[in-house]
């Protein structure tokens, strides 16, 4: 699940719906809000395990992982090389992304080669891509991802408070720009209390920095 706070609030508004046309009670409804929260932290779990997913309403920057290079942007799914040379009038884009039972390809307008996405690495040509997220749609509202240290700490901290309270509306707000943020919990310490503050690889910080993200 790409979407949980998306997934949860649908839930929400069918119960409501059914609650409206009289074809459940109060009670049930009730319950249906409960096992949609439950779904949500089950999902959120998951995603926490493994985080690297493409996003459609996401922008991304697509750096060749050996050297840092551009090779170009996708944006809500439609990608352009980074050059000014004009593409052909016949295709307003260079590429385009595209999800199914199959997993996530892009696939090329002019040559129609086809690279595969795993996570967030673009294989194509026989070179690896490093898709780094820096804008994403959330609740309709496209955010910059957070690129400061002190903001992503403070949300993190705020995030593992709504988490052991279950604060499910202020987690809610925070996870998606934690998420898409230039940082991650580090890999070796894992932000644990007791563990973090004699890291060598996050030198105490409790989180790194995204893999060519180019940051200091």
């Amino acid at each position: 699940m790409q979407n949980p706070e998306a997934h949860r609030e649908t839930l929400h508004e069918m119960a409501a719906a059914l609650f409206d046309e009289g074809l459940i009670d109060q009670l049930e409804r009730f319950d249906m809000n409960e096992m949609a929260d439950a779904a949500y932290w089950h999902a959120v779990e998951e995603l926490q395990s493994s985080p690297d997913h493409y996003r459609g309403a996401s922008i991304y920057n697509v750096v060749q992982v050996t050297n840092g290079k551009l090779l170009g942007t996708i944006s809500r799914s439609i990608f352009n090389f980074a050059t000014d040379e004009p593409r052909s009038a016949s295709f307003p884009y260079d590429g385009k992304v595209y999800s199914d039972t199959d997993g996530v390809r892009l696939t090329l307008g002019l040559s129609r080669k086809i690279g595969k996405i795993t996570g967030l690495i673009l294989e194509i040509n026989g070179r690896q891509y490093r898709l780094i997220e820096i804008e994403r749609v959330i609740n309709s509202v496209g955010y910059k991802s957070i690129d400061d240290p002190d903001t992503y700490r403070a949300l993190v901290d705020a995030a593992q408070i709504a988490y052991e309270e279950r604060d499910l509306r202020v987690f809610e707000k925070v996870r998606p720009h934690i998420e898409s943020a230039a940082f991650c919990l580090c890999p070796a310490c894992h932000d644990q209390f007791g563990e973090s503050e004699g890291c060598n690889v996050c030198v105490g910080k409790g989180f790194v920095t995204k893999p060519n993200m180019g940051l200091g």
